[in-house]
């Protein structure tokens, strides 16, 4: 196997998304956290690097100002749309950016989760797409 086949990544899915099934709970199509997703880079640049440089150097940035951050860049950068996700009274929740930051504040594992997905080079790799295509 080459590296090609073991690194090469999709970079149409990277923007375009992917679909994370969380069963009954919904679904939720995110883009890559990295690669091809340009628009995602520029938000953690601008909304966070260069704004918070100095409290990142020294170590003192509040984690739930981070936790915010990072949930506005990943409403306008990372999820792209979802369907059949509720509130916690079992509502249908809309996707809008406001809902999606409020979703990601209010569950923080749910959040890393989305994270991890969106970090995962591998969930966006060509070979693996070509796999779930032929399936």
């Amino acid at each position: 196997m080459s590296f090609y086949k073991t690194y090469k990544t999709n970079g149409a899915n990277e923007t375009d998304g992917i679909v994370l099934d969380y069963g009954d709970s919904g679904k939720i199509r995110i883009a890559r956290a990295g690669g091809s997703n340009r628009k995602y880079t520029e938000q953690v640049r601008l909304k966070l690097l260069k704004p918070y440089e100095r409290q990142i150097a020294n170590n003192t940035m509040d984690e739930e100002a981070s936790t915010r951050i990072f949930a506005e860049i990943y409403a306008s950068t990372i999820i792209l749309g979802w369907e059949g996700v509720s509130d916690e009274n079992g509502k249908p929740l809309a996707f809008t950016r406001d809902n999606v930051i409020k979703l990601l504040t209010d569950l923080p594992e749910l959040f890393r989760d989305i994270q991890d997905a969106a970090q995962k080079f591998s969930n966006f790799r060509e070979a693996e797409l070509d796999e779930e295509r032929k399936n």
